[in-house]
């Protein structure tokens, strides 16, 4: 018997979002029906979720082992060259970029890495590494937006790839950003 299925499976996203909202009620559930003083149990078993803060940084997002090599003259092995991702900021501080879709946009798409950004990011506890949320250039034209954009199926991507709907071209994307206290400039 074959199952039809009357929607697209969903994506990778939409499954953590699912997962993170599910997550409370199934462990409350958990402890309703464990036998009283088992709660400890199921403490030490708890998956638990991360916190994290959100700042923005600006910079520029530079490959670290080159960065290192400019800024402190220290060397990496050749194989490191195009490996980790940092954000160099105006003070010459590296931050680390965690490489999930957002992250490994700045590896496929070297545009990228010639902009001056700021990139709203999360970042979690002890932990070095930030998270690209969204991503903006700023430029002598003001702050901007970006993404990849499908012109025929209309959706937004992170990354430098084929449509994943169509499998056609997507484009480069700026949108204007329109802040708060200023009114838009035409």
């Amino acid at each position: 018997m074959r199952v039809k299925h009357l929607s697209p499976p969903m994506s990778a996203p939409a499954n953590c979002v699912l997962v993170a909202m599910l997550l409370p009620s199934v462990i409350a559930l958990a402890v309703a029906w464990l036998p009283n003083g088992d709660e400890s149990r199921l403490q030490a078993a708890e998956v638990s979720v991360e916190k994290f803060t959100t700042e923005s940084l600006r910079g520029r997002v530079v490959f670290t082992a080159e960065a290192m090599a400019r800024l402190h003259g220290a060397k990496s092995v050749s194989e490191a060259a195009e490996r980790g991702l940092a954000l160099e900021t105006p003070d010459g501080r590296l931050v680390p970029l965690l490489e999930d879709v957002r992250g490994r946009a700045f590896r496929a798409d070297e545009r990228l890495r010639h902009m001056n950004v700021e990139l709203l990011v999360r970042r979690y506890p002890n932990s070095p590494v930030v998270q690209i949320v969204t991503l903006y250039e700023i430029s002598a034209d003001g702050k901007f937006e970006i993404d990849y954009w499908c012109d025929v199926c209309a959706i937004a991507m992170f990354e430098l790839k084929t449509c994943e709907c169509c499998q056609g071209d997507i484009e480069l994307r700026r949108r204007r950003v329109v802040e708060a206290n200023k009114p838009a400039s035409p």
